[in-house]
């Protein structure tokens, strides 16, 4: 190597013969560009996460801000289930069928929405408060646009 030629200069071109004389500005560069970092992989299968991101929009209790919501959960409740349900993209006959619905809609509720909670806090709140759950859901699926 020339002593003169120093780091980041181009080397002087070797000729070999005519017709096999490269020129630098011929010279094609190539260029790696990096489309995915290294790192965790997601599951493209797993919609969110196991343990849900947000809470509810609305809480249990707050019936009276829906004041026809609450009337109508309170006189007609398994026409209000029928009404989350279908909403929800249920069968028809879903009510008629399927042993505890109001907690499987519940829980298809938070999974929908990624909100936080378990099956068995599902099944107590239920349980305790049917019409006030009802009455959450169905705040809950128009406050998700459902």
């Amino acid at each position: 190597m020339d002593p003169q030629q120093g780091y980041g200069t181009q080397p002087p071109p070797q000729h070999m013969g005519r017709d096999s004389q490269v020129y630098p500005q011929q010279q094609q560069q190539n260029t790696t560009v990096v489309v995915t970092q290294p790192g965790v992989y997601a599951n493209p299968l797993l919609v969110g996460t196991v343990y849900g991101t947000r809470g509810w929009s609305t809480g249990l209790f707050d019936c009276m801000t829906d004041s026809n919501n609450c009337l109508y959960t309170a006189f007609c409740y398994s026409c209000a289930m029928f009404a989350i349900g279908v909403r929800l993209g249920e069968n028809n006959c879903t009510m008629c069928f399927v042993p505890a619905v109001d907690i499987n809609l519940r829980t298809r509720i938070r999974t929908l929405g990624g909100i936080e909670g378990d099956m068995c806090n599902d099944c107590i709140v239920v349980a305790c408060c049917a019409q006030c759950a009802a009455c959450q859901e169905h705040r809950e699926l128009r406050n998700m646009g459902l």
